[in-house]
Protein backbone atom coordinates (compact mmCIF):
# COMPACT_ATOMS: atom_id res chain seq x y z
CA UNK A 1 0.00 0.00 0.00
CA UNK A 2 1.27 3.60 -0.66
CA UNK A 3 2.62 5.82 1.74
CA UNK A 4 0.04 8.36 0.17
CA UNK A 5 -3.00 6.51 0.54
CA UNK A 6 -2.30 5.98 4.21
CA UNK A 7 -1.93 9.61 4.44
CA UNK A 8 -5.39 9.98 2.70
CA UNK A 9 -6.77 7.50 5.27
CA UNK A 10 -5.52 9.12 8.17
CA UNK A 11 -6.58 12.17 6.81
CA UNK A 12 -10.38 10.90 6.21
CA UNK A 13 -9.87 9.29 9.96
CA UNK A 14 -8.88 13.08 11.57
CA UNK A 15 -11.50 14.83 9.76
CA UNK A 16 -14.35 12.24 10.68
CA UNK A 17 -13.27 12.80 14.59
CA UNK A 18 -13.51 16.47 14.62
CA UNK A 19 -16.97 15.76 13.21
CA UNK A 20 -18.27 13.49 15.25
CA UNK A 21 -16.77 16.42 18.34
CA UNK A 22 -18.41 19.23 16.57
CA UNK A 23 -21.26 18.00 16.42
CA UNK A 24 -21.06 16.55 20.28
CA UNK A 25 -20.38 20.12 21.38
CA UNK A 26 -23.48 21.88 19.27
CA UNK A 27 -25.56 18.59 20.68
CA UNK A 28 -24.64 20.22 24.51
CA UNK A 29 -25.96 23.44 25.17
CA UNK A 30 -28.92 22.85 27.84
CA UNK A 31 -28.12 23.78 31.45
CA UNK A 32 -29.93 21.10 33.08
CA UNK A 33 -29.82 21.09 36.30
CA UNK A 34 -30.19 18.09 38.76
CA UNK A 35 -27.81 15.32 40.69
CA UNK A 36 -23.66 11.17 44.22
CA UNK A 37 -23.97 7.74 44.66
CA UNK A 38 -24.39 6.12 48.18
CA UNK A 39 -23.93 2.41 48.80
CA UNK A 40 -25.87 -0.19 47.51
CA UNK A 41 -29.57 0.05 48.43
CA UNK A 42 -32.25 -2.62 47.76
CA UNK A 43 -34.79 -1.39 44.99
CA UNK A 44 -38.31 0.06 46.03
CA UNK A 45 -40.94 -1.72 45.75
CA UNK A 46 -43.59 0.00 43.67
CA UNK A 47 -46.92 0.33 45.93
CA UNK A 48 -49.63 2.10 44.05
CA UNK A 49 -49.96 5.36 46.63
CA UNK A 50 -52.99 7.96 46.47
CA UNK A 51 -52.00 11.12 44.95
CA UNK A 52 -52.66 13.60 47.74
CA UNK A 53 -55.06 16.28 46.83
CA UNK A 54 -56.59 19.24 49.08
CA UNK A 55 -58.77 18.23 51.45
CA UNK A 56 -62.70 18.73 50.39
CA UNK A 57 -64.48 20.54 52.96
CA UNK A 58 -66.26 17.59 55.09
CA UNK A 59 -69.85 16.86 54.52
CA UNK A 60 -72.42 18.12 56.97
CA UNK A 61 -73.39 15.91 59.61
CA UNK A 62 -76.60 14.76 59.22
CA UNK A 63 -79.22 15.30 62.07
CA UNK A 64 -79.06 13.03 64.92
CA UNK A 65 -81.21 10.37 64.71
CA UNK A 66 -83.88 11.22 67.49
CA UNK A 67 -84.87 8.25 69.75
CA UNK A 68 -88.31 7.28 69.39
CA UNK A 69 -90.26 6.63 72.66
CA UNK A 70 -91.69 2.94 73.04
CA UNK A 71 -95.16 2.11 72.45
CA UNK A 72 -97.09 3.08 75.24
CA UNK A 73 -98.51 0.29 77.22
CA UNK A 74 -101.63 -0.60 77.85
CA UNK A 75 -103.51 1.95 80.02
CA UNK A 76 -102.08 2.14 83.22
CA UNK A 77 -102.97 4.27 86.04
CA UNK A 78 -100.32 6.97 85.25
CA UNK A 79 -101.29 8.41 81.95
CA UNK A 80 -97.90 8.20 79.16
CA UNK A 81 -96.46 11.54 76.93
CA UNK A 82 -97.90 11.65 73.76
CA UNK A 83 -95.25 10.15 71.70
CA UNK A 84 -92.73 12.84 69.79
CA UNK A 85 -93.79 14.31 66.34
CA UNK A 86 -91.22 13.00 63.73
CA UNK A 87 -90.40 15.06 60.19
CA UNK A 88 -91.28 13.06 57.31
CA UNK A 89 -87.27 12.64 56.32
CA UNK A 90 -86.46 11.98 59.98
CA UNK A 91 -88.81 9.21 60.17
CA UNK A 92 -87.63 7.71 56.66
CA UNK A 93 -84.18 7.47 58.00
CA UNK A 94 -84.84 5.95 61.33
CA UNK A 95 -86.83 3.24 59.48
CA UNK A 96 -83.73 2.88 56.84
CA UNK A 97 -81.16 0.72 58.21
CA UNK A 98 -78.84 1.53 55.00
CA UNK A 99 -79.45 5.27 55.39
CA UNK A 100 -79.12 5.41 59.21
CA UNK A 101 -75.72 4.33 58.33
CA UNK A 102 -74.66 6.41 55.36
CA UNK A 103 -73.43 9.71 57.88
CA UNK A 104 -70.74 7.43 59.72
CA UNK A 105 -70.11 5.80 55.63
CA UNK A 106 -69.43 9.05 54.66
CA UNK A 107 -67.50 10.48 57.43
CA UNK A 108 -64.97 7.56 57.37
CA UNK A 109 -64.46 8.32 53.30
CA UNK A 110 -63.54 11.88 54.48
CA UNK A 111 -61.38 10.89 56.92
CA UNK A 112 -59.69 8.78 54.13
CA UNK A 113 -59.58 11.46 51.87
CA UNK A 114 -58.64 13.93 54.06
CA UNK A 115 -55.39 11.46 55.18
CA UNK A 116 -54.78 10.81 51.32
CA UNK A 117 -53.97 14.44 51.58
CA UNK A 118 -50.59 14.01 53.15
CA UNK A 119 -47.71 13.45 50.98
CA UNK A 120 -46.58 9.72 51.34
CA UNK A 121 -43.77 9.26 53.53
CA UNK A 122 -40.36 9.47 52.66
CA UNK A 123 -37.49 6.41 53.33
CA UNK A 124 -34.92 6.98 55.38
CA UNK A 125 -32.31 6.40 52.50
CA UNK A 126 -32.79 6.61 48.60
CA UNK A 127 -30.79 7.05 45.72
CA UNK A 128 -32.71 7.87 41.85
CA UNK A 129 -30.54 8.06 39.07
CA UNK A 130 -31.36 9.62 35.87
CA UNK A 131 -29.94 9.89 32.16
CA UNK A 132 -29.82 13.12 31.00
CA UNK A 133 -30.69 14.04 27.71
CA UNK A 134 -30.30 16.86 24.59
CA UNK A 135 -33.65 18.06 23.52
CA UNK A 136 -36.71 15.73 23.46
CA UNK A 137 -36.15 11.96 23.46
CA UNK A 138 -32.59 12.90 22.06
CA UNK A 139 -28.82 11.99 22.95
CA UNK A 140 -28.26 11.05 26.20
CA UNK A 141 -25.12 13.57 26.97
CA UNK A 142 -25.13 13.61 31.29
CA UNK A 143 -26.24 11.33 34.23
CA UNK A 144 -28.10 13.03 37.62
CA UNK A 145 -27.76 10.96 40.89
CA UNK A 146 -30.09 12.27 43.97
CA UNK A 147 -29.13 10.58 47.24
CA UNK A 148 -31.58 11.68 50.44
CA UNK A 149 -30.72 10.55 54.24
CA UNK A 150 -32.95 11.51 57.02
CA UNK A 151 -31.86 11.45 60.47
CA UNK A 152 -33.55 11.97 63.50
CA UNK A 153 -35.87 14.40 61.91
CA UNK A 154 -33.13 16.16 59.94
CA UNK A 155 -32.59 15.72 55.92
CA UNK A 156 -29.73 15.73 53.96
CA UNK A 157 -30.48 16.16 50.10
CA UNK A 158 -27.26 15.76 47.35
CA UNK A 159 -27.11 15.67 43.74
CA UNK A 160 -24.87 15.71 41.07
CA UNK A 161 -25.76 16.13 37.39
CA UNK A 162 -22.33 15.59 34.90
CA UNK A 163 -21.54 15.24 31.30
CA UNK A 164 -20.43 11.81 30.31
CA UNK A 165 -19.55 9.82 27.43
CA UNK A 166 -17.99 11.59 24.44
CA UNK A 167 -19.01 14.88 25.07
CA UNK A 168 -17.37 14.89 28.78
CA UNK A 169 -14.20 14.73 26.24
CA UNK A 170 -15.31 18.24 25.31
CA UNK A 171 -17.06 19.70 27.88
CA UNK A 172 -16.53 18.82 31.57
CA UNK A 173 -19.60 20.22 33.02
CA UNK A 174 -20.53 19.33 36.87
CA UNK A 175 -23.79 20.89 38.98
CA UNK A 176 -23.49 19.58 42.83
CA UNK A 177 -25.93 20.84 44.95
CA UNK A 178 -26.85 20.32 48.53
CA UNK A 179 -29.99 20.58 50.78
CA UNK A 180 -30.40 20.08 54.36
CA UNK A 181 -33.15 20.79 56.79
CA UNK A 182 -35.65 19.48 59.09
CA UNK A 183 -38.04 16.54 58.10
CA UNK A 184 -41.72 17.12 59.98
CA UNK A 185 -45.40 16.27 59.86
CA UNK A 186 -45.42 18.68 56.76
CA UNK A 187 -42.38 17.40 55.07
CA UNK A 188 -39.05 18.94 54.46
CA UNK A 189 -38.30 22.03 55.26
CA UNK A 190 -34.96 23.66 54.03
CA UNK A 191 -32.20 25.46 56.08
CA UNK A 192 -29.30 25.85 54.01
CA UNK A 193 -28.70 25.28 50.13
CA UNK A 194 -25.75 25.13 48.19
CA UNK A 195 -24.66 24.90 44.66
CA UNK A 196 -21.41 24.57 43.32
CA UNK A 197 -20.90 25.06 39.28
CA UNK A 198 -18.32 24.20 37.72
CA UNK A 199 -17.75 24.04 33.63
CA UNK A 200 -14.37 23.22 32.26
CA UNK A 201 -11.80 25.46 34.43
CA UNK A 202 -14.18 28.08 35.62
CA UNK A 203 -16.15 27.34 39.27
CA UNK A 204 -19.56 29.50 40.43
CA UNK A 205 -20.47 28.85 44.01
CA UNK A 206 -23.46 30.35 45.48
CA UNK A 207 -25.16 29.07 48.59
CA UNK A 208 -27.96 30.91 51.28
CA UNK A 209 -29.14 30.28 54.72
CA UNK A 210 -32.96 30.02 55.81
CA UNK A 211 -33.68 31.73 59.01
CA UNK A 212 -37.26 30.99 59.45
CA UNK A 213 -37.75 32.24 63.19
CA UNK A 214 -36.43 35.84 61.80
CA UNK A 215 -38.14 35.02 58.65
CA UNK A 216 -35.37 35.99 56.78
CA UNK A 217 -32.95 34.70 53.68
CA UNK A 218 -29.06 35.37 54.36
CA UNK A 219 -27.26 35.04 50.70
CA UNK A 220 -23.19 33.77 50.00
CA UNK A 221 -23.20 37.11 48.11
CA UNK A 222 -23.76 38.97 50.66
CA UNK A 223 -27.66 39.65 50.77
CA UNK A 224 -30.39 38.76 52.64
CA UNK A 225 -34.48 38.77 51.54
CA UNK A 226 -37.25 38.08 53.54
CA UNK A 227 -38.65 34.78 53.46
CA UNK A 228 -41.70 33.54 52.36
CA UNK A 229 -43.67 30.76 54.24
CA UNK A 230 -42.27 27.26 53.58
CA UNK A 231 -39.72 28.27 50.84
CA UNK A 232 -37.80 25.43 49.00
CA UNK A 233 -34.71 25.34 47.31
CA UNK A 234 -34.60 24.28 44.08
CA UNK A 235 -33.29 20.74 45.07
CA UNK A 236 -36.00 20.22 48.24
CA UNK A 237 -39.23 21.87 46.27
CA UNK A 238 -38.73 18.76 43.84
CA UNK A 239 -39.44 16.64 46.75
CA UNK A 240 -41.87 18.64 48.51
CA UNK A 241 -44.47 20.18 46.63
CA UNK A 242 -47.75 21.17 48.51
CA UNK A 243 -50.31 19.03 48.39
CA UNK A 244 -52.00 18.38 44.70
CA UNK A 245 -55.63 18.45 43.02
CA UNK A 246 -56.22 17.81 39.46
CA UNK A 247 -56.89 21.18 37.54
CA UNK A 248 -55.11 23.15 40.33
CA UNK A 249 -52.35 25.71 40.45
CA UNK A 250 -49.98 25.28 43.14
CA UNK A 251 -48.17 28.47 44.39
CA UNK A 252 -44.31 27.84 45.16
CA UNK A 253 -41.37 29.97 46.81
CA UNK A 254 -37.80 28.81 45.76
CA UNK A 255 -34.90 30.06 46.15
CA UNK A 256 -31.75 29.25 43.55
CA UNK A 257 -29.17 30.06 46.16
CA UNK A 258 -29.20 33.67 44.52
CA UNK A 259 -32.30 34.95 45.21
CA UNK A 260 -35.91 33.88 45.99
CA UNK A 261 -38.85 33.59 43.22
CA UNK A 262 -42.45 32.81 43.21
CA UNK A 263 -44.29 30.27 40.77
CA UNK A 264 -47.12 28.81 39.69
CA UNK A 265 -47.01 25.37 38.65
CA UNK A 266 -50.47 23.91 36.83
CA UNK A 267 -51.26 20.42 38.03
CA UNK A 268 -52.33 18.96 35.26
CA UNK A 269 -53.50 15.05 34.67
CA UNK A 270 -52.30 11.62 35.04
CA UNK A 271 -50.33 10.43 31.90
CA UNK A 272 -48.19 7.48 31.60
CA UNK A 273 -44.49 7.81 30.83
CA UNK A 274 -41.86 5.37 29.53
CA UNK A 275 -38.68 4.54 30.90
CA UNK A 276 -35.22 2.31 31.88
CA UNK A 277 -37.45 1.32 34.61
CA UNK A 278 -40.87 0.47 32.25
CA UNK A 279 -44.17 2.31 32.10
CA UNK A 280 -45.21 4.91 35.29
CA UNK A 281 -47.80 6.51 35.81
CA UNK A 282 -46.94 10.17 36.81
CA UNK A 283 -48.98 13.41 37.74
CA UNK A 284 -47.60 16.30 35.70
CA UNK A 285 -46.41 19.68 37.15
CA UNK A 286 -46.26 22.33 34.46
CA UNK A 287 -44.25 25.68 35.27
CA UNK A 288 -46.35 28.74 34.18
CA UNK A 289 -44.47 31.26 32.46
CA UNK A 290 -44.47 34.54 30.26
CA UNK A 291 -43.65 33.50 26.44
CA UNK A 292 -40.25 35.16 26.99
CA UNK A 293 -39.30 33.01 29.97
CA UNK A 294 -37.72 29.49 30.44
CA UNK A 295 -40.40 26.59 31.21
CA UNK A 296 -39.99 23.80 33.40
CA UNK A 297 -42.38 20.45 33.59
CA UNK A 298 -41.54 17.52 35.92
CA UNK A 299 -43.47 14.44 36.35
CA UNK A 300 -44.26 12.64 40.17
CA UNK A 301 -44.59 8.82 39.88
CA UNK A 302 -47.30 7.71 42.02
CA UNK A 303 -46.71 3.91 43.03
CA UNK A 304 -43.12 5.64 43.67
CA UNK A 305 -44.17 8.11 46.62
CA UNK A 306 -44.54 10.96 44.16
CA UNK A 307 -40.50 10.87 43.65
CA UNK A 308 -39.47 12.87 40.20
CA UNK A 309 -39.19 10.92 37.72
CA UNK A 310 -39.28 12.85 34.39
CA UNK A 311 -38.27 16.81 34.27
CA UNK A 312 -38.32 18.64 31.38
CA UNK A 313 -36.57 22.07 29.95
CA UNK A 314 -37.67 24.91 27.68
CA UNK A 315 -36.15 27.50 26.65
CA UNK A 316 -37.51 30.97 25.79
CA UNK A 317 -38.18 30.30 23.03
CA UNK A 318 -40.47 26.78 23.29
CA UNK A 319 -38.05 24.67 22.68
CA UNK A 320 -36.95 21.72 24.69
CA UNK A 321 -33.46 22.32 25.68
CA UNK A 322 -33.35 18.87 27.40
CA UNK A 323 -34.62 16.02 29.84
CA UNK A 324 -34.12 14.10 32.74
CA UNK A 325 -35.69 10.68 32.92
CA UNK A 326 -35.14 8.24 35.76
CA UNK A 327 -33.83 5.30 35.28
CA UNK A 328 -33.23 3.84 38.85
CA UNK A 329 -34.97 3.99 42.36
CA UNK A 330 -33.48 2.45 45.34
CA UNK A 331 -34.33 3.21 48.99
CA UNK A 332 -34.25 1.31 52.23
CA UNK A 333 -37.73 0.30 53.44
CA UNK A 334 -37.50 1.81 56.40
CA UNK A 335 -39.30 5.29 57.18
CA UNK A 336 -37.69 8.76 57.52
CA UNK A 337 -38.11 9.92 61.21
CA UNK A 338 -40.00 13.31 61.17
CA UNK A 339 -39.39 16.14 63.75
CA UNK A 340 -42.78 17.57 64.48
CA UNK A 341 -41.78 20.25 66.48
CA UNK A 342 -40.83 23.17 64.26
CA UNK A 343 -38.63 26.01 66.24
Amino acid sequence: MSPGLDDRKRRIGLALAVSVSLHALLLWGADIQLPQSRPSLPPLIAKLEALPTAPPARPKRRPPRPKVAPEPPPPAETPQPPEPEIQPDIAQAASSPVAASAPLETETLASDTEKAAERPPLPKHARLTFAVNKGRDGMRVGEAIHTLEIEDGHYVLQAETRTIGLVRLFRRYDIIQYSSGSYRREGLLPESFFEERRDGSETTRNAVEFDHAALLADFSHGGKATLPDDTQDILSIMYQFPPLQDSEIASVSVSNGKKIESYEFEIATDEKIYTEMGELLAVRLRKLHAPDEEGLEIWLAREYRLFPVKLRFIEKNGEISGEAVITDIRVSEEEGERNDVVD
